[in-house]
């Protein structure tokens, strides 16, 4: 089965990261089988793999960058 992670949710109480909303597709590899859906993650579960804060930092970054460069993103 192949899985593609689609797009990930953020939860947050306050300044807080709770947990992650996984979002997926995937299919068999004759494709006769497809399945989407999300899976939760608790902070316990993703604090290893994925830094929330760090990305919110790159991101923030990024958006200085192109205001202060007048950039379009690039696609």
């Amino acid at each position: 089965m192949n899985i593609k992670v689609t797009s990930i949710n953020v939860r947050r109480e306050g300044d807080e990261v709770t947990s992650l909303q996984v979002y997926f597709n995937g299919r068999n590899s004759d494709q006769s089988i497809n399945i989407n859906g999300y899976v939760p993650l608790e902070s316990g579960e993703f604090e290893v793999h994925v830094h929330v804060e760090d990305v919110e930092d790159i991101v923030k970054q990024k958006v200085i960058e192109r205001l202060m460069n007048g950039e379009e993103p690039v696609e």
